[in-house]
């Protein structure tokens, strides 16, 4: 079972692992079902061999505006979800809580509903578990069907997330280098705190260069932390749906 106190490293996946997992999804039979816990430990698997996010989000740089943390209430599932987390005293807790409140869209928020509805369902069928080939059943066959393609449908939603996480972060750095390399050029002694505040020419240069940048630096960052919020959705929903068999 994925614990979320593990999800904020999954963050720092390559997109090349997420690509893979992506790709065994691809692969999977048709008939099997695909639940979304088996990309969370596909994906836990990868994170071994590549590097963690620099950046660890949290409450202060979470979206407050309209659409992001805190945006709506949570449903059923979420809270007991939350709850659940609140109860054992996860030190996730209170982010996953508000990560869970971002609204995505309503195909997104229709596809895991779906997929909590579909799971408790055929759980309930199958001894508390999905089953591992396809069921006799007819109907519980066409559910398993469809739980395995909200799975597929999901891990690719998730990778396209996750891209643009990255086209975010590699705007924030464009826009830093782009102020340094006018501040190596401009200030020789920028690099050294001391003798910069010594020199009150460089100094004053290097507060016109700071404040130049200053917003669409801010800009940048703001997208970025909106896009790691969303992309931190997608990982807590990962770990709650691979839960609904656990409480069904």
């Amino acid at each position: 079972m994925i614990r979320v106190a593990a999800l904020n490293l999954l963050l720092g996946l390559s997109f090349a692992a997420f690509g893979g997992v992506a790709h065994a999804q691809d692969n999977q039979s048709q008939t099997q079902p695909q639940s979304l816990g088996d990309v969370a430990r596909q994906a836990r698997a990868a994170k071994s061999s590549t590097p963690k996010s620099t950046i660890v989000l949290d409450d202060d740089n979470l979206p407050k505006s309209k659409g992001g943390a805190g945006a709506g209430k949570l449903s059923p599932d979420k809270q007991a979800y939350c709850d659940e987390m609140r109860q054992r005293k996860d030190p996730m807790a209170e982010q996953a809580c508000a990560v869970l409140a971002i609204d995505m869209d309503s195909e997104y928020e229709n596809m895991t509903a779906r997929y909590v509805e579909l799971a408790k369902s055929v759980c309930a069928a199958n001894g508390g578990h999905l089953p591992t080939s396809d069921p006799k059943d007819p109907s519980l066959a066409a559910q398993c069907r469809e739980l395995n393609d909200i799975g597929v449908k999901f891990g690719a939603m998730m990778k396209a997330e996750l891209k643009t996480f990255s086209n975010s972060e590699a705007a924030v750095n464009a826009i830093r280098q782009e102020k340094y390399r006018e501040e190596d050029a401009q200030l020789p002694d920028w690099r050294n705190s001391a003798a910069l505040l010594a020199n009150p020419e460089e100094k004053r240069r290097f507060l016109e260069i700071e404040e130049k940048y200053k917003s669409r630096e801010q800009e940048r960052e703001e997208a970025s932390a909106e896009q790691r919020a969303r992309g931190l959705r997608y990982l807590y929903d990962m770990a709650r749906l691979q839960e609904v068999c656990d409480h069904h």
